[in-house]
């Protein structure tokens, strides 16, 4: 990982939004680069989006694969590879979904325990809102390692788990 290569994430949603800043700027715990929203299981990108990528660019794409389709991110792998923008493409299955993730990577039983959040749905709320969650991950004995660690489930296992590629 060349200190100058250029990194576009695409993420699932806002809270995948919140954890991949707070890792990589907070924490220090993943590359750098730019974060967008844009949910690649159930959305296609665009050729236009495509366009505004800097050649070489390596995208980074973190999906959840708590579904068993895969058409649409056959579809975005299929349009990226056919870019001459885009150097790589990093593919990150969250299994089954983000808060798995956390919930593996922590010492908590469910994810809404991290912020002591009320209900799932405070929990996403609270999470967006969160100005400290560098400090409440570290409290709850986050591990890098333990993150975007696991192999997908059988529909998505074609993309495998490139995470080691972005962690520091």
């Amino acid at each position: 990982m060349a200190r100058n290569e250029i990194y576009q994430f695409y993420v699932e949603g806002e809270n995948e939004k919140k954890v991949v800043e707070t890792l990589k700027k907070d924490m220090d715990v993943i590359i750098s680069g730019k974060v967008e929203v844009l949910n690649v299981v159930h959305k296609e990108i665009k050729y236009p989006r495509i366009r505004t990528l800097k050649s070489g660019t390596n995208v980074v794409l973190v999906y959840d694969t708590d579904i068993k389709q895969t058409d649409i991110l056959d579809k975005n792998i299929k349009i990226l590879k056919s870019s001459k923008h885009i150097k790589r493409i990093i593919c990150i299955p969250q299994v089954l979904n983000l808060e798995d993730e956390l919930v593996r990577a922590t010492n908590v039983r469910q994810a809404q325990d991290i912020l002591d959040s009320k209900t799932q749905k405070d929990y996403k709320r609270d999470l967006i809102k969160c100005g400290n969650l560098c400090k409440k991950l570290q409290e709850k004995e986050f591990d890098i390692s333990k993150f975007w660690s696991q192999e997908p489930p059988d529909a998505f296992k074609k993309y495998g788990n490139d995470s080691r590629l972005i962690k520091k």
